[in-house]
């Protein structure tokens, strides 16, 4: 396999996909903007849907990669959290990023593309993050029994509005990277010191 034209292909199925949302990514826009056949296309990916698989996860593994880590410690476990949400707001506060979420919202938009790319990109991350706050608990002999739930709520307490901003039009809340960072700094130091943690399970309990 040719690792530059996968690489050309990925790239111009993602301009269509934050153009127009995933109503724009057929085979045929993706192999005309990549300058590629559609055999060679094929070749790749048999489908539409296993190149929008992959699109989002080629998206998504450089984010969630930060996330595959065990905190021996308090401190180890923000500056994880804190790395992960500032390439979530980066990613998600974008102007390509911005333009695509109002695509998806006024263009009409297939609902098996949306659940997919929720499925793989926002629901996987408040996945790893519960799985990470999981290793966190087991690393102290304690179980996190609302990891799932402290997850999405540690995401929505940092990325706070922006998402109705994008929605408004309006600019995002922290656009400098400083004030950005002492913003989830604050937000992970108060989430960490009320995770709720259990007595982890006693040996052959």
């Amino acid at each position: 396999m040719d690792v530059r034209k996968d690489a050309a292909i990925l790239h111009a199925a993602r301009r269509l996909l934050l153009q127009g949302g995933p109503a724009q990514l057929t085979m045929e826009a993706v192999a005309q903007a990549s300058g590629v056949s559609k055999a060679t296309l094929y070749r790749r990916w048999p489908d539409r849907d296993a190149l929008l698989r992959a699109l989002v996860a080629h998206e998504a593994a450089p984010l969630l990669h930060t996330l595959h880590t065990v905190p021996p410690d308090e401190e180890a476990l923000v500056r994880a959290l804190v790395r992960f949400l500032d390439g979530l707001l980066r990613f998600v506060t974008r102007p390509a990023y911005r333009r695509y979420l109002q695509a998806v919202a006024a263009l009409p938009q297939r609902r098996a593309d949306l659940r997919r790319i929720w499925l793989l990109g926002p629901q996987q991350a408040v996945d790893e993050v519960a799985a990470l706050l999981q290793r966190y608990a087991e690393q102290r002999g304690a179980v996190c029994a609302e990891a799932p739930r402290e997850a999405e709520a540690l995401i929505g307490m940092a990325m706070g509005l922006d998402m109705a901003r994008v929605l408004y039009q309006q600019p995002p809340r922290h656009q400098r990277a400083a004030a950005r960072r002492c913003h989830l700094v604050w937000v992970v130091r108060r989430f960490v010191a009320g995770l709720a943690l259990g007595p982890g399970r006693q040996a052959g309990g």
